[in-house]
């Protein structure tokens, strides 16, 4: 798996050339360096992502996602972005993939932060400790 060789950024960017192959997404990352975690910490990562963007290709109608990956000093943070059709708390499409994004985060004490508006698009902000104190 190229999450486990490459390091995360790999497996992201192979990730997301193939959700632009599939499904025409205009989609824009920004990163810096690898980021020195244990691979716990990146696979949640990697897993937040995925299904963020499989959130997006089946509910969004969107045409642009963008994608963050940066060291918040003691977290990690992912956020991702879409110009889609947004949703309200009373319509949350893929309600299951946002109570996934949370459980993930919250198994090593992170969190999952969605804001979104009827055809405002979707934010979705994941922070990750990058030390919590029990070896992560």
């Amino acid at each position: 798996m190229t999450l486990e060789t490459e390091g995360l950024l790999a497996a992201l960017t192979k990730h997301l050339d193939s959700v632009r192959a599939r499904h025409g997404l205009e989609i824009r990352a920004d990163w810096g360096d690898e980021p020195e975690l244990p691979y716990e910490l990146k696979e949640t990562v990697y897993r937040i992502a995925q299904e963020a963007l499989n959130n997006v290709v089946k509910h969004a109608r969107a045409h642009r996602v963008d994608l963050r990956v940066w060291n918040g000093g003691d977290e990690l943070v992912l956020e991702i972005g879409d110009d889609g059709v947004g949703f309200t708390s009373d319509d949350a499409p893929g309600h299951l993939g946002l109570r996934s994004m949370r459980e993930r985060a919250a198994r090593v004490g992170g969190s999952v932060q969605v804001d979104s508006g009827l055809n405002q698009g979707t934010r979705i902000r994941a922070s990750i400790p990058v030390s919590n104190g029990n070896g992560h």
